[in-house]
């Protein structure tokens, strides 16, 4: 029977679940659904529209501006911070309050395209696992590990940790055993990671001051990528 009341426990349910995506998250479009289930992902629930969830409530529910038609419900992963330090030839990426989801899932995308080990999150980033987020990694959320943890927890492993920062000198990112961080857009690095970094800064013209996150991150991740 297609539901169409929005006291639905299973709407309520999915709709708790983009808002929040803390135990469960959302993804949405038959292509990411398939993708998800393809690398492993078991669906709690997948609804479509018009046949699962009448189209009125479904739209309730769809955060693109063109439903794709297909919802999927799924537990959130859980990496344990370790799994980021499993292999030596690569590095981590850290993301140090990063706010902006857009940012911090096109990073979750350059992690993929470049290799890297996995992401730390640190505290006031925004969510990997949220739905802009996701949608921003096309499909990069699915086989990059993500891990939320604290700057103790993170520099806990030992490993150097290099830091973007206009103001350093120009050099080239680490390309094994580190970690390269990214601090928050406008205020940067916290004082915990910038007290334990080593900052370098980019090349560019002298008509620019900065870039955006995550147009810094394209560059010195494909400068390491580029050196292994």
């Amino acid at each position: 029977m297609k539901i169409s009341s929005r006291q639905n426990p299973w709407f309520k349910r999915i709709r708790e679940a983009i808002r929040e995506h803390a135990g469960e998250i959302v993804i949405e479009g038959p292509k990411a659904v398939s993708d998800a289930i393809a690398a492993g992902w078991t669906p709690i629930k997948v609804v479509t529209r018009d046949v699962d969830f009448s189209s009125e409530i479904f739209d309730v529910l769809a955060e693109t501006k063109s439903p794709q038609n297909v919802i999927g419900l799924f537990e959130r992963p859980r990496v344990s911070i370790g799994a980021l330090f499993g292999r030596e030839t690569s590095i981590v990426i850290a993301l140090d309050g990063v706010q902006d989801p857009g940012n911090v899932g096109t990073i979750v995308r350059l992690a993929a395209a470049f290799d890297a080990n996995g992401i730390a999150l640190l505290p006031g980033c925004a969510d990997a696992f949220g739905p802009k987020a996701i949608r921003a990694s096309a499909g990069a959320i699915l086989t990059v590990p993500v891990v939320s943890c604290t700057a103790e927890e993170l520099l806990a492993f030992g490993w150097p940790i290099v830091a973007a920062d206009t103001r350093a000198e120009i050099a080239d990112p680490p390309f094994r055993r580190a970690i390269l961080a990214f601090g928050r857009e406008g205020s940067g690095l916290s004082p915990e990671i910038a007290k334990a970094a080593r900052t370098i800064a980019i090349g560019m013209s002298h008509g620019m001051e900065s870039l955006n996150v995550a147009s810094a991150a394209a560059i010195l991740l494909a400068r390491s990528y580029a050196q292994r």
